[in-house]
C-alpha cells in the first residue's frame, strides 16, 4: 500500500498513517470489481482533492482509490467547508480519466451521486434523495456530497471524484459537538433508515460497484439524463437559483438537459437551461 500526498501549508509531505489491515483487502476488492486501481485506507484525507491529483500526476491508474476515517479541509460548492469529525462518515476520492466529450464531464458529480444513493438502497436506506447537481438528501437534510474537479496539464487529463456521506453522527460526544448552524441541516445513516453496513471501506466498495455501469454508459456517449433519470431534477418542483453575475432566478425544474443541465421554467414560461448555480429548494 502506498502513501497519500497530503498538504501542509504550502508545502506537500507524504503522509503515511495507513491502516493495514483492512487495506490489502480494499485494494483487492477493488480490482475485483473494477479491474484496476489502487486502494489507500489511510486515518487523514485532505478535502481539497490533493489525494487523487498527486496521485495522477504520478501516474497512478483510473479507479486509484483514497478512503479516509477522516477529512481535514473538507469542503463543497463553492469552497464551503464540510465538517467531518473522525469515525463518523466515509470520505473519499477517486482518480477517473474519462475519454468522453469533454463537455459531458460536468455530469460526473450526478452519475456519482446516482451511484451513492442506488448503493444506500442495497443497503437498506432508500429514502434518499439525490438534488441537482451534487448533494445527498433523507428527510429533507443533507446526507452527503459529492465534488467533481477536473484536470488538464500536460500530463494528461483527469477528474478527482470526492465523496463525503454521513455515517453516524449519534455515537460518543458528536452529538453535541454538531455546530449549530449545521443541527437541523444535516443527517446520518443512522437517523436515515435501518442501514446494514456502517463500515466506510464496505460502503466504499458499494458505491464503486455502482458507479462502474454509470461511468461506463456515460463513457459510451449516452446522454446524462438517460443514465441518471430525472430524479436529481424532479419535475415541478419550486427552486431559486444564484449565479455568478446574473439576477437571482426562481422558478420551476422541468427534468434534465440532455448533458445533466438543470431544466428550469420561469414564472413568464421562458426555459432556462442550468449548467451550474447554487440552487435551494423548496422543501
Amino acid at each position: 500500500v502506498g502513501c497519500l500526498p497530503t498538504r501542509t501549508g504550502d508545502r506537500h509531505t507524504v503522509f503515511a498513517h495507513l491502516f493495514q489491515r483492512h487495506a490489502g483487502e480494499i485494494a483487492g476488492d477493488i480490482r475485483q470489481q473494477i479491474g484496476t486501481g489502487i486502494a489507500d485506507l489511510v486515518e487523514h484525507l485532505f478535502g481539497d482533492g490533493m489525494a487523487a491529483h498527486q496521485a495522477a500526476a504520478a501516474g497512478a491508474p483510473q479507479w486509484t482509490t483514497h478512503i479516509a476515517l477522516e477529512q481535514t479541509k473538507g469542503r463543497g460548492q463553492k469552497n464551503r467547508s464540510w465538517w467531518s469529525p473522525p469515525g463518523a462518515g466515509l470520505w473519499m476520492s477517486t482518480l477517473l480519466r474519462p475519454e468522453c466529450d469533454r463537455k459531458t464531464w460536468g455530469g460526473i458529480a450526478l452519475i456519482a451521486g446516482a451511484a451513492a444513493k442506488n448503493a444506500l438502497a442495497e443497503l437498506g436506506v432508500e429514502a434518499v434523495e439525490l438534488r441537482w447537481p451534487n448533494d445527498l438528501y433523507a428527510q429533507s437534510r443533507k446526507l452527503g456530497g459529492i465534488l467533481a474537479e477536473s484536470k488538464d496539464p500536460a500530463a494528461g487529463s483527469w477528474v478527482s471524484l470526492g465523496i463525503g456521506l454521513n455515517i453516524d453522527l449519534q455515537g460518543a460526544d458528536l452529538d453535541s459537538r454538531i455546530p449549530m448552524e449545521l443541527r437541523e441541516q444535516i443527517i446520518c445513516l443512522s437517523e436515515a433508515g435501518p442501514v446494514e453496513e456502517k463500515e466506510p471501506e464496505k460502503i466504499a466498495m458499494a458505491i464503486l460497484h455502482e458507479l462502474r455501469p454509470l461511468y461506463e454508459r456515460l463513457q459510451q456517449e449516452e446522454p446524462i439524463r438517460e443514465i441518471v433519470g430525472d430524479n436529481p431534477a424532479a419535475a415541478g418542483r419550486k427552486v431559486r437559483i444564484e449565479q455568478p453575475g446574473r439576477p437571482l432566478l426562481q422558478g420551476t425544474t422541468r427534468g434534465l438537459g440532455k448533458h445533466g443541465e438543470l431544466v428550469v421554467e420561469d414564472a413568464g414560461g421562458t426555459i432556462h437551461e442550468i449548467v451550474a448555480g447554487d440552487v435551494s429548494w423548496d422543501t
